[in-house]
């Protein structure tokens, strides 16, 4: 009986190890991957990624440059809307210019990056994307608790 009783637990075992990594390999690395030892990341929609390497220019982020720059530093808040990315960062660059603040609402699917240096009009932005009410935005660093505990990021679930 207890044969019989180990030898069923471990064929439950090992059944369940290997869904765990059926799961794990339907998702891509992508949004898995926690960067290398020198640097983290978070994954939003690929390509699109935060990367923090020092902490004095805080998390970083590089752009395709559609809206002519290639990437700003200083991320403070982020979070991902209907396949919209929602960054606001601070003390960084926008077009070539030195800005306070600045919003950046990047919608992969459309090939959009686009760089506001002023709430006015970045709200008036996102209503033409159609999203009508200012989303919350996520302290970076919660964001990056949150994806040092799980897989991978599920935006709905952080607090």
């Amino acid at each position: 009986m207890k044969i019989t009783f180990l030898f069923l637990l471990i064929i439950l075992s090992l059944f369940s190890c290997t869904q765990v990594s059926h799961k794990q390999s339907n998702v891509d690395e992508f949004y898995t991957e926690k960067g290398e030892w020198d640097s983290a990341r978070l994954p939003f929609i690929k390509p699109y990624e935060a990367v923090i390497v020092t902490k004095e220019s805080g998390w970083g982020m590089n752009l395709d440059g559609i809206d002519g720059d290639t990437g700003f530093f200083n991320i403070k808040k982020a979070n991902i809307i209907r396949s919209v990315i929602i960054v606001y960062y601070t003390n960084s660059l926008l077009h070539g210019n030195y800005v306070k603040e600045g919003w950046y609402v990047i919608i992969p699917g459309k090939k959009i990056e686009k760089g506001f240096s002023t709430h006015k009009e970045y709200l008036k932005y996102l209503e033409s994307v159609h999203i009508t009410t200012e989303p919350i935005l996520h302290d970076i660093e919660s964001i990056a608790n949150y994806y040092e505990d799980h897989d991978t990021i599920d935006w709905k679930n952080i607090r």
